[in-house]
């Protein structure tokens, strides 16, 4: 099932399969990926309970040993529609049999998508049904189509709201964990030139950062901006060696699992918690700029 928002000049489409935000445009230009399964079939998934992969792909709850998908399920499951406007749409999404064998949680996972003039509000909400705390990551993973017709990737650069000193872990590719050593991306500096060889090793991931926005500009000045609230960190990525013409910005609370993991959910770095019958709340919000 397909959503198509609208409000004056703006439209966004969103599909009720994994609540995924398939298309964004303002005054006829389109700012998300187009999903070619040549180089990657999704535009923008959403990833609950986890953030990129677990050590061995398994993780403990509360002292018993689950199995969990790269990103969690949520981006694999159908959602359900529960309201909807011209301008907006939200979508649910609950624990079911299968959910439950990788994550013990009787859960509520709502996402809200708003067109408010040329901006787009995405709301994260989850509620937690259980009974005792529920530990989870969330995180978006949206993807804009760059470069433009006539431009390089080269070109653009990332322009965060504050200046930032970043040495961020390095995902090792043939483990798919973080090490603790890592590379400097930024010093005292707000402004992060882009070139494919940096992604090299995956992610480039912003760990802990101060802004609350990214803009991703060319070297004209034109591009989308990126807003967050409850998001503490940024996964900036393209496929290595493909030269892929997107480019994601995804605020996280979660990340890949690092290689001295104690393999413990609840200790994961920047992990949530929701108390019994608690709700929390994430924002993230797309413009043109």
């Amino acid at each position: 099932m397909e959503k198509i928002l609208r409000c004056g000049s703006s439209s966004a489409l969103v599909k009720s399969a994994g609540a995924e935000l398939k298309s964004f445009a303002v005054n006829g230009r389109e700012l998300m990926w187009e999903g070619n399964p040549a180089y990657w079939n999704k535009t923008s998934p959403v990833l609950f309970p986890a953030i990129g992969g677990l050590k061995n792909g398994k993780t403990m709850i509360d002292g018993i040993e689950y199995s969990m998908t790269k990103h969690g399920f949520a981006r694999d499951n159908e959602f359900v529609c529960v309201n909807e406007t011209e301008d907006s749409a939200t979508f649910s999404l609950s624990e079911n049999e299968e959910t439950l064998k990788m994550f013990p949680f009787r859960f509520d996972l709502r996402m809200t998508y708003k067109l408010k003039g040329e901006s787009l509000e995405i709301l994260y909400e989850v509620h937690n049904k259980s009974d005792i705390p529920m530990p989870f990551c969330i995180g978006a993973h949206p993807a804009f189509a760059c470069p433009a017709e006539g431009k390089k990737f080269s070109d653009y650069r990332l322009v965060f709201q504050e200046k930032e000193t970043v040495c961020s872990p390095v995902l090792d590719v043939r483990t798919r964990l973080l090490k603790e050593s890592g590379k400097w991306r930024l010093k005292n500096s707000s402004e992060f030139k882009l070139d494919y060889p940096l992604f090299d090793d995956d992610v480039v991931y912003f760990r802990n950062i101060v802004s609350k926005s990214v803009c991703l500009l060319d070297d004209g000045g034109k591009g989308v901006k990126v807003s967050w609230e409850g998001f503490r960190s940024l996964g900036v990525w393209t496929p290595a060696g493909k030269n892929a013409p997107f480019i994601c910005l995804e605020p996280w609370c979660g990340c890949d699992d690092y290689e001295n993991t104690s393999g413990n959910f609840r200790d994961k770095p920047e992990i949530q918690t929701c108390l019994p019958d608690g709700t929390n709340f994430y924002t993230m919000t797309i413009e043109a700029v």
